[in-house]
């Protein structure tokens, strides 16, 4: 099996090292593209390195995350991620987004997502 290419757009550094991190080691097969602060340098990311994955922080910057997920062209299977509250139902408008989880991440939450979405 390739590689599972992923980004991360999620203005908190903190937050995307460790996410980063605990994806190297629980999923050796993934490669990480980058981790982006802006929603701009995020797409950006996305058109040019079609990833597979995407983590998608809700609250970033001038954009939310939905803005993101209408903007972009290409559509890679995404997981959005929010300290906050966010409109679920709206989620079912965006058939790659495979799940919403709350920060701090559950990584046993993300396991099950990422197989029942086939990626791992």
């Amino acid at each position: 099996m390739d590689k599972v290419k992923y980004l991360i757009i999620d203005d908190d550094h903190i937050f995307s090292k460790w996410l980063k991190t605990n994806i190297e080691d629980l999923f050796p097969d993934f490669e990480h593209i980058s981790s982006r602060v802006d929603t701009l340098g995020g797409l950006l990311d996305i058109h040019r390195n079609s990833p597979d994955l995407v983590f998608l922080d809700q609250y970033i910057d001038g954009l939310s995350g939905f803005d993101v997920l209408d903007l972009m062209k290409q559509q890679p299977k995404t997981i959005m991620i929010s300290s906050e509250s966010i409109d679920q139902s709206k989620l079912d408008e965006y058939p790659n987004v495979i799940g919403f989880i709350d920060k701090p991440v559950d990584l046993d939450k993300l396991k099950a997502m990422l197989k029942s979405s086939e990626l791992i």
